[in-house]
């Protein structure tokens, strides 16, 4: 008997346009009488796949259908596209319309359906029902279509259904059927009769995720692998592919087309067997063994693993094919191995399994084209997608450093190049460093062209121990062989020791380590026969000699080399502190002392280096001069070696005999000595200035030390014999009349450096003309601040410095009115300056400053935020730049008002607010906050909501912030009453939002707990 359609579905399905949505109330409430009977969903069904089933059986249109479902004041509440691979979300009021239709509870309908209750869209109308199309296997998650006879059996009619299928679920093994997922399409059956190893790998997969806790992650790192050598030129020896791909094409269907979109049937038993390899434990174990605790360069260096997986897959020749791979998925998985099983730290543990993007095969839909239209027009040309894993910036990077180390590899034949290295200004060791650390998370092309570059580029050694390598490869070449028997006798003495030292250690080097030293004539037995290099101690000390002479000829002594001094290379500072030891302890022989008293005679004088070493400073000053001690040597041009001759004077009895003839011959003795000390009673006082360091010499310091009885008695001594000056009173400006003198010394000192720089914010080590004006303003700075912290007035005569400079002591710190100051500078110099447009740039000295004065805008002192504001920094430029320079400001002031409006932030993932796209940015800052810690628009997301980022699921905080806002909705209560059952089950905090906000009171819990311990059977 033919079905009768109903009434209205007649009347709707003859109506026009403008009189379907009119209709459509009509449609729901007679199908809501259960004219047609109840359709029940299929398990994992898409939710528009459902809708479509539902609206054969009334015998509808499926966009009839969704007019009548999301129908709101005559208008049809639909966002998006309708296609062939889409899938719909629906609101609270379109999901009861549909339980009405379908007669279906909504719990079942959550159970079955994924995708029911997965968001919540927003309505274009509000206060009705609403639904949102999306589309792609991406956006929503793997699906295919449902196995014919399944459905039929299950519904009792020959619809097409679509569900979500793992990649465990895409074989129907009681009807033989793939069930191939393709962009753009509903799907389709692949019958697999004349394949059972297909039907067979389900079985075993099914085995798999049954039985291992990592059977799902070891599938997907084994479909990177498999698909990787899909896209790879397959070798002549791979025929079960070819076969089975013929085999498996639709009649009429094109051959490259198919062998697009059947990658993953083809692959599938393969895919399977080496997914249950590589979750082997024993594999593990013995890939670790057979490493030796080494970092694999290539997979040739485990042969085992090689074996075991040829073997599984039945292709004998896939060891020598694998054997030269350096990068993919596979590889990076054997690292992994060896590596997690040397750090057994979870997140190690961790990276075993992960498949970064670059490494995972492109999307059905960018590489399969469009079918042409329903009148045979040729679909337009897409635009070209971004590869996984690459970005037009970071490829011009790359290409940018490719080109940097082709550079380098013609000058120096290899890349092994110093970390801190800058060859021509650019950072090429530091690039290269970084590349080596993601080597096995690179595109493919890009790991292939450095590896054709130099193959060594990312050994699993350091780049020094190659620099050498390649240094004793040269010597190879030029003199022939090494020699190891012999303790290498032609090489250098740290090159000798190097190459002996590998020697020692040659059976746990790395077996490519083990053959490039094989390349240079260093092999297992004559890495045991090696003797170490003998050093030549005349050869060497003739050498140190050598530099000595050269050091001397070229600075006239050797006081001035420290221990750190290098020339051309040789560490002579290092090499003379020796010496100098040995001499002081009574061991240098003398064949040595005579020839570093040949070279210089003071090399190791029996004071202290540093008063040799002024010495010679004062003795190039003196030269040429006649040292005038009566006005205390203030006509030599360096004023740090007058201050020392004068107190040299004034301790000259207390000299060596030695110290007394070395400054006779530049003029100072006895007589002199005396002078300049008669000078200095008589002379007037002047602000003491600070010594040069170490003026003081060692055997004075010593005998002070000893008798410091003596040092005081000296003192009182000579107070005593210069004349006794009369302190005057103290006068009411709080300055004594006897350092008014000095007082304006400093001052003049504080004009001419305001002339000459505009401002008196001098760091603490200025010296402006040999006078110390940094630190005489330092002490003002601080007599200022302690009046002012115990009550007292100011200094009257401080106002002459601020006569000179209004922010000569600011109540903020020093450092930000320098950099103030600087500013300024640049814009009276006329150098471009937009603080709003980020100029300068915050990559700048300068510009960096600005952008903290503007960040702390409101937190500044007022008088601050007024000298920016006569730089042009308002608070509106402030505003203007921080926004420029953080660009996650604007998306926070979004979160805000989204939080000002809602009470939270738990925003949906395609939540647009006010065109920002505010869902999606918070889910990246949700996941770089896991990944990397917080981060700045973090702490500020966390101020505006605490739950903004929480430990559990978001679905859970998105049902929880509906249940707070409605709470008499029927949905809360269910979702109410799940949670009571599961209360055990919650995070603590969960628990604490639920009591909290009275969704769940104290009596309810304790019930609830309660029941969570009874029997089943209760």
């Amino acid at each position: 008997m033919a079905h009768q359609h109903p009434p209205c579905a007649r009347a709707l399905s003859t109506a026009g346009s403008g009189e379907r949505t009119a209709a459509s109330g009509v449609l729901v409430t007679a199908l809501a009488g259960g004219a047609a009977g109840r359709v029940a969903p299929l398990y994992g069904e898409l939710t528009l796949s459902f809708l479509n089933r539902l609206a054969a059986r009334y015998h509808l249109g499926l966009r009839d259908l969704l007019a009548a479902i999301t129908e709101t004041d005559g208008r049809q509440n639909v966002a998006g596209m309708l296609y062939p691979d889409s899938e719909i979300h629906l609101n609270a009021q379109a999901r009861e319309r549909v339980c009405a239709l379908s007669r279906v509870p909504e719990a079942v309908l959550e159970r079955a359906l994924p995708a029911w209750t997965r968001a919540e869209p927003r309505a274009h109308y509000p206060g009705g029902p609403a639904g949102r199309l999306t589309r792609g296997e991406e956006a929503v998650a793997p699906w295919g279509p449902a196995c014919p006879a399944c459905s039929a059996a299950r519904t009792g009619r020959r619809v097409p259904a679509r569900r979500y299928l793992t990649p465990g679920e895409r074989v129907c093994t009681r009807h033989r059927y793939w069930l191939l997922y393709l962009p753009h399409t509903g799907g389709l059956t692949v019958p697999l009769g004349r394949y059972p190893e297909v039907i067979e790998a389900q079985r075993q997969h099914a085995r798999l995720l049954h039985r291992s806790p990592i059977g799902a992650q070891a599938f997907e790192v084994a479909r990177a692998v498999t698909n990787s050598w899909w896209e790879q030129p397959w070798p002549r020896q791979e025929r079960a592919w070819s076969a089975r791909l013929d085999a498996t094409r639709p009649d009429g269907a094109d051959p490259g087309w198919w062998k697009v979109a059947a990658r993953d049937l083809i692959t599938y038993p393969e895919t399977v067997v080496l997914a249950r390899l590589l979750a082997d434990r024993t594999v593990q174990e013995r890939t670790v063994t057979e490493s030796l605790r080494h970092l694999p360069y290539r997979l040739g260096e485990l042969p085992g693993l090689l074996a075991e997986l040829a073997d599984q897959l039945g292709r004998p020749w896939l060891t020598h094919h694998l054997a030269t791979v350096t990068h993919g998925p596979l590889f990076t998985w054997a690292r992994s191995c060896v590596n997690t099983r040397a750090v057994a730290a979870p997140a190690a543990q961790k990276t075993l399994w992960a498949v970064h993007s670059a490494h995972r095969s492109r999307r059905l839909s960018d590489l399969l084209p469009r079918a042409p239209a329903a009148d045979g027009t040729p679909p337009a040309a897409r635009p070209a997608r971004r590869l996984r894993g690459h970005s037009l910036q970071a490829e011009q990077a790359f290409q940018t450093g490719l080109a940097q180390a082709h550079t380098y590899h013609q000058q120096h034949g290899h890349l092994a190049v110093p970390k801190e290295d800058t060859p021509a200004g650019y950072p090429l060791g530091q690039w290269l460093a970084n590349t080596r650390a993601r080597h096995t998370r690179m595109p493919a092309h890009q790991a292939a062209a450095l590896t054709a570059l130099y193959p060594w580029w990312n050994a699993p050694w350091s780049t020094l121990w190659q620099r050498t390598w390649h240094q004793a490869l040269t010597h190879h070449q030029a003199h022939g062989p090494l020699k190891p028997a012999r303790g290498f006798p032609t090489t250098s003495y740290s090159l000798g020791e190097w190459l002996y030292l590998q020697c020692t250690r040659y059976p746990t080097l790395h077996p490519e380590q083990q053959r490039l030293l094989t390349q240079i004539g260093i092999d297992a037995a004559t890495a045991a026969a090696a003797r170490p290099r003998r050093r030549n101690m005349r050869v060497s000390a003739e050498e140190a000699l050598a530099h000595a002479r050269a050091y001397t000829a070229e600075h006239g002594h050797l006081a001035q080399a420290s221990a750190t001094t290098v020339h051309h290379g040789y560490p002579l500072g290092r090499w003379l502190a020796g010496q100098r030891s040995q001499q002081q302890r009574g061991v240098l022989s003398p064949e040595r002392q005579r020839a570093l008293a040949a070279i210089d005679p003071w090399w190791c004088p029996s004071w202290h280096l540093r008063w040799q070493r002024h010495y010679y400073r004062a003795r190039n000053a003196a030269d040429g001069r006649l040292l005038q001690a009566e006005n205390g040597f203030n006509d030599l041009d360096d004023s740090g070696a007058g201050r020392w001759l004068w107190h040299q004077c004034s301790s000259y009895d207390e000299l060596h005999d030695e110290q007394q003839r070395l400054l006779a011959e530049i003029g100072i003795t006895a007589e002199v000595a005396r002078t300049a000390r008669d000078h200095a009673r008589t002379a007037p006082k002047r602000p003491a200035a600070t010594l040069a360091a170490g003026v003081e010499d060692k055997a004075g310091n010593a005998r002070r030390a000893a008798s410091p009885a003596a040092l005081r008695g000296r003192r009182r001594t000579r107070r005593a014999a210069e004349q006794e000056h009369s302190r005057e009173p103290r006068s009411r400006l709080g300055h004594r009349p006897d350092l008014r003198p000095g007082f304006e010394t400093a001052l003049t000192h504080a004009r001419a450096y305001a002339a000459q720089h505009g401002h008196l914010a001098a760091p603490r080590d200025t010296l402006h003309d040999g006078y110390p004006l940094g630190a005489w303003l330092f002490s003002q700075r601080n007599r200022a601040k302690d009046r002012a912290r115990r009550g007292l007035p100011p200094s009257p005569h401080l106002a002459e410095l601020a006569a000179i400079d209004s922010w000569w002591n600011p109540p903020w710190d020093l450092h930000w009115q320098r950099n103030y100051y600087r500013a300024r500078n640049h814009i009276k110099a006329g150098h471009p300056f937009d603080p709003a447009a980020l100029i300068p740039s915050p990559s700048t000295a300068i510009g960096a400053w600005i952008t903290r004065a503007c960040l702390r805008y409101h937190q500044l002192h007022p008088e601050q935020q007024h000298l920016l504001t006569l730089i042009g920094i308002t608070p509106e430029v402030a505003h203007a730049r921080t926004r420029r320079a953080h660009p996650w400001r604007a998306a926070v002031e979004h979160a805000q008002a989204f939080a000002e409006t809602h009470g939270h932030l738990a925003v949906p993932r395609d939540f647009t607010q006010d065109g920002f796209p505010l869902g999606r940015w918070l889910n990246k800052q949700r996941y770089r906050a896991r990944k990397t810690g917080p981060t700045p628009a973090a702490r500020a997301l966390t101020a505006i909501d605490p739950w903004w980022n929480p430990p559990w699921g978001m679905t859970w905080q998105h049902a929880y912030q509906r249940a707070r806002t409605q709470p008499a909705h029927p949905a809360t209560r269910r979702w109410i009453h799940k949670q009571q059952r599961g209360w055990p089950l919650l995070h603590p905090d969960q628990q604490g939002l639920l009591t909290t906000t009275g969704l769940i009171a104290g009596g309810e819990v304790d019930s609830a707990e309660e029941n969570a311990q009874l029997p089943v059977s209760a």
